[in-house]
């Protein structure tokens, strides 16, 4: 109970900023220190700060010829690799529901304008983004939340349904609506990364997350 309360003053404050406009790159590093501090960091170790402006090579051979290519194979994750290459060659829009994530990712790798994208921070947004029009709320809700089965109500394990793609570009719009001159898309994901997971461990359905968010059963 006490970490449901924490995080939903957390969320709460973030909702108040929004609402004021008063979201600074200084609150966001304030309120993921304080996140942290509530035992959910960002795990700098395990995704250390990308190279600004890296040259990716984009040429995959037949079999693996680097470490990493080596370990990919190794975890079965060959074809997967491949696939994500051919993402991070295609310069045009996003086409296939399955692999947003993938395609958003390599996106960001060629060009850090593009927001890094998972279901983490979409969470995240649709919680603490009081700009949401009902039917974004809804597609939020299609793409992280089980419809069916006996376990209806709770989060799904990925992204998923018919709507991820609209679900990416509508957290590109309202992410770049938040974003200013003091106020990056990577220091909004340092809060917006370890937000949605802490949302997702700790308020396991939608009920609990509609509590946690502050919303009244029809939010």
């Amino acid at each position: 109970m006490k970490d449901s309360e924490n995080l939903r003053t957390l969320v709460q404050s973030l909702q108040d900023l929004i609402k004021e406009d008063k979201l600074s790159g200084e609150a966001v590093k304030k309120k993921t220190d304080r996140l942290a501090k509530l035992g959910n960091p960002y795990r700098a170790n395990l995704f250390p700060e990308l190279q600004a402006n890296a040259n990716f090579r984009s040429v995959v051979g037949a079999a693996p010829n680097s470490l990493a290519e080596a370990l990919l194979w190794k975890m079965g994750k060959w074809n997967a690799y491949k696939e994500f290459v051919n993402n991070y060659d295609n310069t045009g829009s996003l086409t296939k529901k399955t692999d947003v994530v993938f395609s958003a990712f390599a996106r960001h790798l060629k060009d850090s304008a593009n927001p890094i994208y998972d279901q983490h921070v979409l969470r995240a947004m649709w919680a603490i983004n009081t700009n949401f029009e009902t039917q974004e709320k809804e597609k939020c809700k299609v793409t992280l939340i089980k419809s069916k089965g006996k376990d209806k109500g709770n989060w799904k394990p990925t992204l998923s349904g018919g709507e991820t793609i609209e679900c990416y570009n509508l957290y590109v719009k309202h992410l770049n609506k938040l974003t200013k001159s003091d106020l990056s898309n990577s220091v909004l994901d340092r809060l917006l990364m370890p937000l949605g997971q802490a949302l997702k461990t700790t308020a396991n359905s939608y009920k609990e997350f509609q509590s946690v968010c502050g919303w009244d059963s029809n939010g």
